[in-house]
């Protein structure tokens, strides 16, 4: 079986959820990051894809170099099927692999909304079990406008798409439903971070109050996500005959 491969594109290629999820499951991953030297694996050499968050924008792909192999490679797994989860930038850079948009909104949004789920939400296989208004940590200064055939999963009250699906195997979310608390407290106590929160509009130490008390029951919410899409990539990945994605290349 190939490894699931995890995107990070901060500096603290913190994982959150999903390295938890997909070990447990028993996928084994490997990682890749925006400041390593070395090229992203073929296609052919991963069972799935989770894309997390980063300060790149995704409305210019082309002037760095990981972001346009990145979207590359999720081409590749759009056309083969192969399973893909983003998360906020990783959701970006999906909608623009599947021929959707990304553009900038003009200011900084940062905020815990609730997300409001959409019909389609019930019989999803992987975002299903995320309750009705549930409060989500936003963060971002780029909107995803989608591609045409592009399911929308979920709302909250701001610009752009927010939870959504793009053929059989592939979801997007701008929410960071990835956190653990260990990684949002590195976000809020670096310096960058703070500054994106006070320029949102927020004092720094009320947002992180309440972010202390959001947080938990955004991980009890989205932990079942990330088992729900650890599952069906180790489903996907065992039912493929053996060595078949790495011949085709």
């Amino acid at each position: 079986m190939e490894p699931a491969l995890i995107i990070t594109h901060l500096d603290d290629r913190h994982e959150g959820l999903a390295r938890e999820c997909l070990e447990r499951a028993g996928c084994p991953v490997i990682t890749a990051n925006a400041a390593d030297a070395h090229p992203l694996p073929a296609i052919g050499e991963v069972s799935a894809i989770i894309s997390l968050g980063g300060d790149q924008s995704a409305t210019r792909v082309a002037e760095h170099d990981f972001l346009t192999a990145e979207v590359a490679l999720m081409q590749g797994a759009l056309e083969r099927e192969v399973p893909i989860l983003g998360m906020c930038l990783g959701a970006q850079v999906l909608a623009v692999a599947a021929g959707g948009r990304v553009s900038e909104m003009g200011h900084m949004y940062a905020g815990w909304p609730p997300l409001t789920p959409l019909p389609a939400l019930a019989d999803d296989p992987v975002f299903a079990t995320l309750p009705d208004d549930v409060r989500v940590l936003k963060w971002h200064e780029d909107m995803i406008e989608l591609p045409p055939g592009a399911l929308e999963l979920g709302l909250t009250p701001n610009l752009g798409a927010e939870l959504f699906r793009i053929g059989p195997r592939a979801w997007g979310s701008q929410a960071h439903l990835e956190l653990v608390p260990e990684m949002l407290e590195g976000w809020l106590t670096d310096r960058r971070g703070v500054a994106q929160i006070e320029g949102a509009g927020h004092p720094i130490d009320a947002f992180r109050a309440l972010s202390a008390e959001l947080l938990g029951p955004q991980v009890a919410a989205a932990r079942p996500v990330f088992a729900a899409f650890a599952a069906l990539a180790v489903t996907v990945a065992v039912a493929q005959p053996a060595n078949a994605s790495r011949t085709s290349q």
